[in-house]
């Protein structure tokens, strides 16, 4: 179910890329960062009210707030105007593919900074992407093109500190992550475009880009984030490269962009790293020390724990006992298996 969830994320988020380069022609990008987050905003608090009911993730603490705000900051606010800019001078087909970055950055920061075991599989991929992305931004004498292309890769490393960050809180209520992300950096960023002077456009335009925020950005990231719980921010970050080849492929049929000998050449090495991450395999033998921690669970292996009466059906959230346990089988670095490695 994770890799479904983000082969999902990666749709919603992927086509994107060239319905709101259409977008650009009659909003500045400020302004349609803000209606798209407040359209992903607006949607998950009507999504909360609806399921309320529904245990979707452990309690909010102090420290998980803080690192909210930092996602917020930084994949709300900064990265969208950023990466819009960028679209505004570089081809939707051009775009989407750069949006394969992130997932370079997302690994990188994942094992250098966050602690997450990288295996050689997934250096190698991250190498691949990133030589792919080169290859798009290589435009002598076309300063326009190198600009765009350092505005994208810049929102992808914001986006991918995002990911890591997110990956901190991936345990707790992601309607409520995505919610809040979305009011406040919408906000933030509409009221940033009127103060500059920003015209405010049509309401029919207003309407188009709060739906595809809702689906690209709102929906999109929650299925993103349950897939982190399961997989880690890399390997998340991996089924997630998927997104950009579909955004590729809507610039093609959607509005009629034409794939160059570069594209193609940059389409082959992240597609080839796309598949060393998505086919990669770990395994051995591992502890689970003794410990506590909550969450939302059912009793698979992992959670075979006595009850008092009140925690209510599975799936369900409650504080409960992990370990001892000593086993081996296939897993990613989700909340059970942030282990060391030899």
């Amino acid at each position: 179910m994770a890799i479904l969830n983000a082969l999902i994320a990666a749709l919603a988020f992927g086509l994107s890329a060239p319905l709101s380069k259409r977008l650009l022609d009659v909003v500045p990008p400020l302004f349609l960062a803000g209606v798209l987050y407040l359209g992903a905003g607006i949607f998950l608090g009507l999504a909360r009210r609806l399921w309320r009911r529904q245990p979707t993730g452990r309690p909010l603490t102090a420290r998980d707030r803080w690192i909210l705000a930092g996602v917020v900051l930084a994949g709300g606010v900064l990265a969208p105007p950023l990466l819009l800019w960028g679209l505004e001078r570089s081809s939707a087909v051009t775009t989407a593919l750069l949006l394969n970055l992130e997932v370079v950055f997302t690994v990188l920061l994942a094992g250098i900074v966050f602690g997450e075991h990288l295996g050689a599989r997934i250096a190698v991929a991250a190498v691949l992407m990133a030589a792919g992305g080169v290859v798009l931004g290589w435009a002598p004498g076309d300063p326009a093109i190198a600009i765009g292309t350092a505005a994208i890769a810049g929102a992808c490393l914001l986006w991918a500190l995002d990911n890591n960050l997110t990956r901190l809180i991936a345990e707790g209520d992601p309607l409520l992550i995505v919610q809040t992300k979305g009011l406040v950096a919408g906000t933030v960023n509409v009221v940033l475009a009127l103060a500059s002077g920003q015209s405010v456009p049509s309401p029919g335009t207003i309407a188009f880009g709060l739906a595809l925020g809702a689906v690209s950005y709102g929906t999109s990231l929650v299925l993103y984030i349950l897939a982190m719980r399961e997989l880690g921010a890399a390997r998340a970050g991996a089924y997630f490269a998927t997104a950009p080849f579909f955004g590729a492929a809507g610039g093609i049929l959607l509005l009629g962009e034409s794939p160059t000998a570069g594209l193609l050449a940059a389409t082959a090495l992240m597609a080839l790293a796309a598949g060393l991450l998505v086919y990669e395999r770990h395994a051995h033998r591992h502890t689970h020390q003794a410990g506590s921690h909550v969450h939302v669970h059912v009793h698979d292996e992992h959670h075979q724990h006595a009850h008092e009466g009140w925690e209510g059906p599975e799936p369900h959230s409650h504080p409960h006992p992990t370990g001892p346990m000593k086993h081996e089988h296939p897993h990613t670095p989700d909340i059970h298996h942030d282990h060391g490695h030899g």
